[in-house]
């Protein structure tokens, strides 16, 4: 049995890819299960319930020597324990190549798109006979829109916009309600604790001789977690120290302003105070760079 499944702290891409892509791997006569690497969050289960679909299982046996494969990324630092002792199969990603190393040849795509659902769509449809639902062409909806901010990310492509496009129509769904309402979804933060609001989108990070995550809120608004920050910050500092991490780094992503604002654990060699920037959404295309430049020039 192959297991399929995300980074830790799932996001919409990543749930929604493992399911698809676990559906397309049984049509190809490869057994396979999805898996989730965390709780799921608001969004996450706005589109599975839109769908109708169930959630994954959570993952929890050992896949030590056991058939793997990834999507949306290709990090250790992001996977499970004793992912370094699996036997990866597969890999379908969008991001950057990560520490990930096999110790044999596998199957794997790697694009620059603006998400792991787009260059999903593009393998499963070359496969012949295979028919994507409406539930899962919903399901790799979503998953655009919410990487994409809806096509607001400067790491939209055309690509991703066409096959929305074609996805809405196999969904039967029209775009432009399904965006208000993923929006809704993606920046509800009521009810959430101060810990799993942090743990909401982080990510592991190995930048040059840094260990470090990054976590990013998106928000409608910087003033609807204005009184949250401080205890954010907290709970940063906490984090960084108990998991033996050189920083932390929170991205709090206003969507109506298109401006992110940093916020730094203290033991940081790039600020001390909050540092706002324009026309910052995308942790992967911009924050990334944006770090690995201020950590270089540090040396």
């Amino acid at each position: 049995m192959i297991s399929v499944f995300g980074h830790l702290n799932p996001d919409s891409d990543s749930i929604c890819c493992a399911i698809v892509v676990s559906d397309w791997l049984n049509f190809c006569g490869q057994s396979a299960t999805a898996y989730r690497l965390g709780e799921l969050n608001p969004e996450t289960e706005f589109i599975l319930s839109q769908a109708h679909c169930p959630s994954p299982p959570l993952l929890e046996h050992n896949i030590t020597g056991k058939p793997v494969w990834l999507v949306d990324f290709s990090d250790l630092e992001q996977g499970p324990e004793n992912l370094d002792k699996s036997q990866v199969i597969g890999l379908i990603d969008h991001h950057r190549l990560g520490s990930l190393m096999t110790t044999e040849p596998l199957d794997a795509w790697i694009r620059r798109v603006g998400c792991c659902a787009t260059l999903v769509f593009d393998i499963v449809t070359r496969t012949s006979g295979y028919q994507l639902s409406e539930s899962h062409a919903l399901l790799l909806l979503g998953a655009i829109l919410s990487d994409t901010v809806a096509f607001q990310s400067p790491t939209t492509t055309e690509q991703d916009r066409q096959t929305a496009h074609r996805l809405s129509q196999i969904a039967n769904v029209d775009p432009d309600i399904f965006i208000i309402k993923l929006l809704d979804a993606k920046t509800d933060i009521s009810g959430l604790s101060i810990e799993r609001l942090l743990q909401k989108d982080e990510k592991n990070y190995l930048i040059g001789d840094y260990k470090l995550i990054l976590g990013q809120i998106e928000v409608s608004d910087f003033h609807t977690i204005e009184d949250k920050v401080p205890a954010l910050s907290q709970e940063m500092e906490k984090r960084a120290h108990t998991e033996g991490l050189d920083f932390y780094v929170l991205m709090i992503t206003s969507l109506f302003s298109s401006q992110s604002r940093l916020y730094f654990s203290q033991n940081n060699p790039i600020s001390q105070l909050p540092v706002t920037i324009e026309n910052m959404l995308s942790r992967k295309k911009q924050l990334v760079p944006w770090l690995t430049q201020k950590l270089n020039a540090d040396k």
